[in-house]
């Protein structure tokens, strides 16, 4: 029996990669439009405000639209910095770039970008690839140890994991010997563990090798 991921493990995994890159994703193109379509405007400057001081300083300014562009006559924000702010209080207007149809996209001159939404994603994608590599790792842990009972000698095996029905109705085994206890080997398998029972069988491979054995599953 060849491991191979399960379709709804790869399938689970595939969703959480689109939820978590999708916001960005969606993002990134609304930024890619609005460079390649956006309308530039002048329009004027409703409110600013200016939190904290010195180096740590940020500068809000607030705008609206002409009524084409934004019918529910909103007051938009941008963060700015501090010549931009400065230009805007002296003109009373602010210079935007705003995608049409869509007045939540735009881009104000002298806006400070912030990459949070982008270092959350890579954050993500990375927490994504630890835990994804744990249960890979240790998948073995996690599901229902098999018991089989032993109906030849142990043998040296080659690498990689394997449980294959044979046509007698017995299985060939074989994985790592993780454990040595009296009559019982624990085999890992790579994907799951496998307690064998050698009841009076030989056993000639030794802890942390792979080995090999024909045997009945009877649990």
């Amino acid at each position: 029996m060849k491991r191979r991921p399960r379709p709804k493990a790869v399938l689970l995994v595939a969703l959480l990669v689109v939820m978590i890159n999708l916001p960005w994703a969606h993002s990134a193109l609304q930024r890619w439009e609005l460079g390649h379509r956006g309308t530039d405007l002048t329009v004027p400057l409703v409110a600013s405000r200016v939190i904290g001081s010195g180096a740590d300083a940020q500068h809000y300014i607030s705008f609206s639209y002409p009524e084409r562009i934004d019918p529910q006559h909103g007051t938009w924000l941008a963060l700015v910095d501090g010549a931009a702010y400065d230009a805007a209080l002296a003109r009373h207007r602010v210079e935007v770039r705003v995608l049409p149809g869509h007045p939540s996209v735009y881009t104000v001159q002298g806006q400070v970008r912030s990459h949070a939404g982008l270092v959350i994603t890579v954050g993500l994608d990375l927490l994504l690839v630890l835990l994804v590599w744990l249960f890979w790792r240790f998948r073995s842990r996690l599901r229902p140890r098999l018991r089989a009972v032993a109906v030849a000698d142990v043998a040296p095996g080659e690498p990689g994991g394997l449980l294959d029905r044979l046509e007698d109705g017995a299985y060939l085994i074989r994985g790592q010997i993780t454990q040595i206890d009296g009559d019982e080997l624990l085999l890992d398998l790579g994907d799951r563990l496998v307690v064998v029972a050698l009841d009076g069988h030989a056993n000639p491979v030794g802890h942390r090798e792979v080995a090999e054995v024909r045997g009945l599953l009877v649990g």
